[in-house]
């Protein structure tokens, strides 16, 4: 039996199949990213659009992206990352970050054509379950329907028209602090016309 002990056959030659694997697997990869990223954006712009709708009913989930300047009260911490007209007029949902216990919050506020708060919705948090959680209660979020001011920006304030979750202050005040961006931006674009 004869043994092939040349440099090609035992180094080059493997690195030469690893590399054409590698090449294969993310031309694979990327044919398949290339396939699904229009369904995935799809599919997110209508869950979007199903949240948004739910925020401001008369809508009927007809909304155009506003193009404007985004506000940011904090860099970084509390800022706008997109809000949306509804096209007829109705009203506005703006969508915020903030900084909770857990990390990111994400709410969208929905604000009618009267400068009036319809609702408010979180979208992502990773505040503690059972605590901190408790400040996305449906009977704590109600607080801030109907409201065009919240009093303060800070809500263990006196001044402001909204209780805090004891325990959960931290992601009250986050929440607090998006619903305050969304007010600031509802003006910021001239309402909802």
């Amino acid at each position: 039996m004869k043994k092939n002990n040349s440099a090609f056959s035992n180094f080059v030659s493997p690195i030469l199949v690893l590399v054409l694997i590698c090449f294969v697997v993310t031309f694979a990869l990327a044919m398949a990213y290339g396939v699904t990223k229009p369904i995935i954006d799809k599919n997110n712009l209508k869950e979007s659009n199903k949240a948004k709708s739910e925020l401001i009913p008369e809508a009927k989930g007809e909304f155009k992206n506003y193009d404007g300047k985004l506000v940011v009260v904090q860099k970084n911490k509390i800022y706008v990352t997109e809000a949306s007209k509804a096209v007829n007029g109705s009203g506005v949902v703006v969508t915020v970050n903030s900084n909770s216990y857990g990390g990111t919050l994400t709410a969208m506020i929905g604000i009618d054509n009267k400068g009036k708060i319809t609702n408010v919705k979180i979208m992502s948090a990773q505040d503690t379950p059972g605590i901190g959680t408790k400040a996305q209660d449906p009977k704590h979020l109600g607080q801030y329907k109907g409201l065009s001011d919240l009093g303060s920006e800070t809500i263990k304030d006196s001044k402001s028209k909204v209780k805090y979750i004891t325990g959960a202050s931290i992601s009250s005040q986050a929440i607090h602090e998006s619903v305050f961006a969304g007010l600031k931006q509802y003006k910021a674009m001239g309402g909802a016309k």
